[in-house]
């Protein structure tokens, strides 16, 4: 969940996981490193995943084979961004807690972080040690991507349309300059006929 006062951009990211989870794939291949092939069925979890996701206000959890994804947005660094994961991981888990040997596991989710806007205080990953009462540390660690550091052919190369939504952003600072200039509206206008042409092709 953001730390803007807009749900927009978390409806956007919901709208894709339900009406077209395929583009999903290419953000978690490029993520975690994966090869899923593109017609690979993404599947919204089950009820009970669901209602526990929406109790801590997740942003988008898939499954892919017997895998869960999360993925959070996010518009800029926040400090706590790390606490809020843990509790959304441990939610999750709990819902497929499983019984080995009279004793419960936990699966963690992978899971990631959205970053829409560019911000040079995200680091590639960032990370939180979680101390157990028998005094073992477990560093729990989450990926960060930056919308922004992807142009747009690198988009289409990695066929990462689901950023699309959230390619203007990068443009915000700027609005008022490309309104006043008639060379930099041109130019503007020229970049998303470009992305409608290359959409449509």
């Amino acid at each position: 969940m953001g730390n803007d006062n807009s749900t927009v951009y978390d409806d956007v990211l919901r709208t894709i996981q339900e009406r077209h989870p395929e583009l999903l794939i290419p953000l978690i291949n490029e993520v975690f490193h994966t090869s899923y092939p593109e017609t690979t069925k993404v599947m919204r979890l089950p009820e009970e995943y669901q209602k526990l996701v929406s109790k801590v206000v997740a942003d988008s959890c898939s499954m892919i084979g017997n895998r869960i994804y999360h993925i959070e947005r996010q518009s800029t660094k926040d400090g706590k961004m790390m606490l809020r994961m843990v509790e959304y991981v441990f939610f999750i888990a709990l819902a497929d807690a499983e019984k080995q040997n009279g004793h419960y596991r936990l699966k963690m989710p992978k899971s990631c972080v959205l970053y829409l806007r560019g911000d040079a205080n995200v680091s590639n990953e960032d990370q939180l040690e979680l101390e157990l009462a028998d005094g073992q540390t477990v560093a729990y660690r989450v990926p960060n991507v930056r919308v922004e550091d992807y142009t747009m052919d690198n988009i289409f190369e990695k066929k990462l349309l689901m950023f699309l939504p959230y390619y203007i952003m990068r443009y915000e600072k700027h609005f008022g300059k490309i309104a006043q200039d008639e060379g930099n509206t041109k130019k503007f206008i020229e970049e998303y006929s470009n992305i409608l042409a290359q959409l449509a092709g």
